[in-house]
């Protein structure tokens, strides 16, 4: 009995505190700074890329990193990614080619420049990505 109390009232600690965290999360939007691949030497490429992004909260900036499959970015698009003879990664998607790294991180950052995150209003260093917000419409005057 002397066991069981202790360690109820521990699980009880972790449970509420569990919930309280997630109810104070705030859900807002984020900007990618940069799509890096993710590689296993020598030539095998993950279906994942790491992605460094910025937002601001409370008069500072803040920056985070992050991991998101390529299919996120691409929606419902068939894609294939493998090395080329020189070493370079080569995506093929719609018919079209994207042969270096700079050329898929550009072509991502097309799709979808934005993401919605979750940050803790008490310490908003730490952030989670929630996901990909759509790509809103530009408007050309």
């Amino acid at each position: 009995m002397t066991f069981l109390m202790p360690t109820l009232l521990i699980l009880i600690y972790l449970y509420l505190r569990k919930v309280w965290y997630s109810k104070r999360k705030i859900k807002t939007s984020a900007i990618v700074e940069r799509i890096s691949l993710c590689k296993i030497e020598p030539d095998l490429i993950l279906p994942e890329v790491k992605i460094k992004y910025k937002y601001y909260y409370d008069g500072g900036v803040y920056f985070g990193t992050g991991y998101l499959l390529i299919r996120d970015f691409l929606g419902n698009s068939e894609y294939e990614m493998f090395a080329g003879a020189d070493g370079f990664p080569v995506m093929v998607t719609n018919s079209t080619f994207y042969v270096s790294e700079e050329h898929i991180e550009n072509y991502l950052l097309q799709c979808s420049p934005n993401l919605l995150i979750y940050l803790d209003p008490v310490e908003p260093f730490h952030s989670e990505i929630n996901k990909l917000s759509a790509p809103s419409p530009s408007t050309t005057i």
